[in-house]
C-alpha cells in the first residue's frame, strides 16, 4: 500500500527539508537555527506519531463500512495533525483557530489562519475523504484498471470540491491572502493528488486547483516548507 512507505518517505523528506533549511539561512543566528531545526524534528516526531494512529485505526477496521462509520474520527485527526505542525513552527500568537476569514458575509470558520507579514491571513483548512482514498488503495492492490480510474476520479471530484468551498468561503483579500491552503495529513495520499491528471485534458489536479480556485494542496512537508518560505525568507 502507499502508506506503508510514508513514514520512511517523511524523513527523508523533512531531512532534505532541514539541510535546506540549513544551507539557505546559514547566516542567521545559531540560536534561531538551533529552535527552527528543533521545532522541524518535533514536526518529524509528530507526524510519525500521527502515521501510527492511522496504523491503529486501519488495523481495527475490518471491513469498508466500518471505515465510512470512522469518517468522523478520520476528520478529526486530519484537523490534529494540522493543529501539531502549526503548533511546533510557530508561537502561539502568529496563527489563529477557528478563524471568521469574511465577518460580514459568513459564519463560517476556517480551522486556522496563519498570520503573514502585516497581519494578512493564509486560511488553512485540512480535508480527508478517506473512504475515497480507501477505494483507491483497494482498486490498485486489486489490479483492477477500471475501478482504479473510477477511484481516483472520484477522489479528485472531492478535492475539487473541497477547493471550490474554501476559495469561496475563506479567501478575502486583503484580509487574507489571495489563495488558501488545503492540507492532506499524509503523504501517500498527497502523492495521489499529486500525480493525478485529468484524463481529458490532461492537465495536473493541482494545477487545477491553483489556477481555478487559488488552492494550493499541501501535505504535511509542503505545508513545513511553505510555513518557512514566508515566516524565514
Amino acid at each position: 500500500k502507499q502508506e506503508e512507505n510514508v513514514t520512511e518517505k517523511i524523513k527523508d523528506e523533512l531531512n532534505s527539508i532541514k539541510t535546506s533549511f540549513s544551507d539557505s539561512f546559514g547566516t542567521m543566528s545559531r540560536d534561531i537555527a538551533k529552535d527552527m531545526t528543533g521545532a522541524l524534528t518535533k514536526v518529524d516526531e509528530k507526524v510519525l506519531n500521527f502515521n501510527q494512529q492511522i496504523q491503529t485505526i486501519n488495523e481495527s477496521q475490518n471491513n469498508f463500512s466500518r471505515i465510512l462509520a470512522g469518517v468522523k474520527q478520520y476528520g478529526g485527526l486530519s484537523e490534529f495533525s494540522l493543529a501539531s505542525i502549526l503548533e511546533d513552527l510557530l508561537p502561539a500568537s502568529q496563527y489563529i483557530a477557528n478563524a471568521k476569514m469574511k465577518p460580514d458575509e459568513t459564519r463560517d470558520l476556517v480551522e486556522f489562519a496563519v498570520k503573514l507579514q502585516n497581519n494578512i491571513l493564509c486560511p488553512i483548512d485540512s480535508h480527508w475523504p478517506i473512504e475515497k482514498y480507501k477505494a483507491v488503495d483497494e482498486a490498485f492492490q486489486e489490479k483492477d484498471k477500471e475501478a482504479l480510474a473510477a477511484a481516483r476520479h472520484d477522489l479528485a471530484s472531492a478535492f475539487r470540491t473541497k477547493s471550490k468551498n474554501v476559495s469561496q468561503k475563506y479567501i478575502n483579500p486583503p484580509m487574507s491572502t489571495d489563495f488558501a491552503i488545503v492540507y492532506v495529513p499524509t503523504e501517500g495520499l498527497y502523492a495521489e493528488l499529486s500525480s493525478y491528471r485529468d484524463p481529458k485534458t490532461k492537465e495536473l489536479l493541482l494545477e487545477e486547483l491553483r489556477k481555478k480556485y487559488k488552492i494550493t494542496i499541501a501535505g504535511p512537508n509542503t505545508l513545513c516548507a511553505i510555513i518557512q518560505a514566508y515566516h524565514l525568507g
